[in-house]
């Protein structure tokens, strides 16, 4: 007995930004994925960094039990970032899939190092990455994040 037809699926919208986004230049945000084929220098700022990980600094920089940032290491990782911009290569934070972990972490660094607020800079982030969560939506303790 035929069957009803099925209504065709809409095809999939292509993904029209490229994976890692350039939020300055030589500086991406992005995640796992785009830090397996990443050709610079990497860090990841998973809350442990997993046995496969490509070659990269690991900085935790949420403690989950605190639901809080960890500001001293977003400091160090912000200045870690800084430095090696510096030195020419290209440099990529990541983390599972760039929408928490490493914007908070892009959102610091645009904040000590540009002196943006740290709102501004989730705008700056949200312009080429629209998809990422802001501390303040997924962060319970965000007083430290505070001016």
């Amino acid at each position: 007995m035929p069957g009803k037809p099925r209504a065709a699926r809409p095809a999939k919208k292509p993904n029209s930004v490229p994976s890692p986004q350039e939020i300055l230049p030589g500086l991406f945000l992005g995640g796992w994925k785009d830090a397996a084929k990443f050709d610079g220098t990497r860090f990841c700022v998973l809350d442990e960094a997993p046995d496969d990980m490509p070659a990269a600094t690991q900085v935790t920089i949420y403690d989950e039990g605190k639901d809080a940032p960890l500001v001293a290491n977003l400091d160090r990782l912000a200045a870690e970032v800084d430095a090696a911009r510096h030195g020419g290569a290209p440099v990529l934070i990541f983390c599972g899939h760039g929408v928490r972990r490493a914007p908070l972490a892009m959102a610091w660094y645009l904040h000590r190092y540009e002196k943006l607020p740290l709102d501004r800079a989730y705008e700056r982030i949200r312009e080429v990455r629209p998809q990422v969560e802001a501390a303040r939506d997924w962060i319970g303790n965000c007083r430290d994040l505070e001016p």
